[in-house]
């Protein structure tokens, strides 16, 4: 029997499970590996650092893919022509999928390894709530006169994440009985505005709510250096000091690092070139490529409108899953595929705080306030609805 082995369960991978025809269960062997026996919500992370989440953002994986899987629990390490190195075993395989996810990419700025955290999964968003909360207990005891939080990139997940820390940071201090103001938050963004993808419109409205919520928003600058207790910029020319009890990066991020400790495949920034059915291109080994595919942060597929490869989002990874998913019997058979990938972009949406939200659909068609909150709760209750059908509706009003 042929084996099918699928790597990583993120959007990707249990995207392409559910849509994958049941008949084929019984026709090849599939083994999924995953690091934790979790899949977890990732465009939450944010409220799991900030404290408004814990764990009802995340998933038994066990009891979200078919009995017919096998699931096992183990650190991927290297991807081979046949084979994938993990940390307990190395597993064979006839078909493979990768969909690993992403890393944080620190573009080798100095320091940003070592003194900043990253907004990458479950494990590290937990981290960052304990870290913050430590300080704040720190400051409680009278061994600290302030707290200051420094958030680099003001992208997504950066605004999101200031935005969520403003609001469940002000119920800690009341809960401490703490000064709210003896707490600074600073979003740093190396570009002129705030949520680059979105209009110019959105963009100053969104720094606005932020300057109003009590958030410091540091437009063009650039990060030069993360230090221990502060973060080296330069703005507008001039080179200044941010002091920062606790930096978070979430500033760029690239393809697991398996992919570039893998040189079987031929990579950039961790992420492997694919074409329309989600096939490795361009790769040293490409003879090798056959039965080989790559979905979600780990492939780089290119928008022929733009000329430039789609950046990795959670739209684009279940999208790719599900239409591998459908296709695969097709390839799995050795019949011809003629139907190729198209990326069906929906728009953008950002949460900030639970009680407001800006965002922008494929027609470019603007929304803000109450409207773009009920379609930004529409896109999470979606995926854990895809996950868990009625339970999932539960989950996401919890």
């Amino acid at each position: 029997m042929k084996k099918v082995l699928l790597l990583g369960a993120g959007y990707g991978t249990l995207s392409f499970l559910k849509s994958l025809p049941k008949e084929l269960y019984d026709e090849a062997e599939f083994t999924l590996i995953s690091k934790t026996n979790k899949h977890y919500h990732s465009i939450l992370l944010h409220e799991v650092a900030s404290g408004a989440k814990d764990k009802n953002i995340l998933f038994s994986i066990s009891k979200l893919i078919s009995r017919k899987v096998n699931f096992i629990q183990d650190e991927v390490l290297e991807i081979k022509k046949g084979e994938v190195r993990c940390k307990s075993k190395t597993h064979s395989y006839d078909y493979l999928i990768v969909g690993l996810g992403f890393q944080s990419d620190t573009f080798n700025i100095p320091g940003i390894k070592e003194h900043a955290h990253s907004l990458v999964d479950y494990q590290e968003a937990n981290e960052i709530k304990e870290k913050i909360y430590h300080e704040l207990d720190e400051c409680k005891a009278g061994k600290k006169e302030n707290v200051n939080i420094v958030v680099c990139g003001g992208g997504l997940s950066g605004v999101e994440l200031v935005s969520s820390l403003a609001e469940e940071l002000t119920k800690k201090c009341k809960q401490l009985q703490l000064d709210p103001h003896s707490i600074k938050i600073t979003c740093v963004e190396a570009l002129p505005k705030v949520l680059p993808m979105l209009s110019e419109y959105l963009s100053k409205d969104t720094e606005n709510y932020l300057r109003k919520v009590g958030i410091s928003v540091e437009t063009n600058c650039k990060v030069l250096e993360c230090k221990e207790d502060c973060i080296i910029v330069e703005q507008n020319g001039e080179k200044k000091q941010i002091d920062s009890s606790i930096t978070i990066w979430t500033a760029g991020v690239k393809g697991n690092s398996v992919i570039e400790n893998s040189p079987f495949f031929t990579s950039k920034r961790s992420r492997v070139e694919i074409n329309k059915f989600m096939k490795p291109i361009n790769q040293e080994h490409q003879d090798e490529m056959d039965n080989i595919f790559v979905i979600g942060d780990c492939s780089a597929l290119l928008d022929d409108s733009t000329g430039r490869f789609y950046p990795p989002t959670a739209q684009i990874a279940t999208q790719e899953g599900d239409y591998l998913g459908k296709q695969f019997k097709k390839h799995f058979l050795g019949q011809e595929v003629k139907k190729e990938f198209a990326f069906d972009y929906k728009g953008v949406f950002c949460s900030i705080g639970h009680k407001y939200a800006v965002g922008m659909f494929a027609s470019s068609k603007e929304l803000k306030g109450l409207g773009a909150i009920l379609i930004k709760q529409a896109i999470e209750a979606k995926w854990q609805i895809a996950l868990e059908g009625v339970k999932g509706i539960r989950r996401s009003f919890s």
